[in-house]
């Protein structure tokens, strides 16, 4: 019987560098959607809010006589701080962190671990980091400058000496 295109190009899995074999694996995406519903209108409104990140969950397992120092890599691995390279068998390499796992071992599958992972794709910070609010900055210094020859006339000019009404017809107040 001749190999199936996909065993072919399977590959080992791996989430930086400690690797693993996959019971099951799942992909979850789609969209962010706000829906917007208003009373007394039958016609809600559906507003696209982009992308979501993609999720992979992924029931690892390690089997035989090193299986403890095995999944001790994992756990470590699972643990670390910051994202990480996982090689999926099927769907390729993805820059990931971990949001959380569960290592499951039954008295009756003596040297075998099942460890249920949930990565979440990392994306790039972008467009999203933080920038000087230039704009906000000039405007402060013109409210400070405005504010500050303000005053400085008030200490040289005293307007309480001078008769600002002499002159004025103010009969008709």
């Amino acid at each position: 019987m001749a190999d199936s295109p996909w065993r072919a190009r399977l590959r080992p899995a791996s989430f930086r560098g400690a690797e693993f074999h996959v019971e099951v694996g799942t992909r979850a995406g789609g969209r962010r959607v706000a829906l917007h519903e208003f009373a007394k209108r039958d016609d809600p409104y559906a507003e696209d809010m982009g992308r979501r990140a993609i999720r992979n969950a992924v029931t690892a397992y390690l089997v035989g006589p090193d299986y403890l120092d095995d999944r001790d890599i994992l756990i470590e691995s699972l643990d670390a701080e910051g994202p990480g390279l996982l090689i999926h068998p099927t769907l390729g390499e993805f820059d990931v962190v971990c949001d959380g796992f569960n290592a499951i071992e039954r008295r009756e599958r003596g040297g075998y671990v099942e460890i249920e992972c949930t990565f979440i794709e990392v994306g790039s910070i972008g467009s999203y980091q933080a920038q000087a609010d230039t704009a906000g900055a000039v405007g402060m210094k013109a409210d400070d400058l405005s504010t500050a020859s303000g005053a400085f006339a008030d200490s040289y000019v005293n307007t309480d000496s001078l008769d600002l009404g002499a002159g004025r017809d103010t009969d008709w107040v």
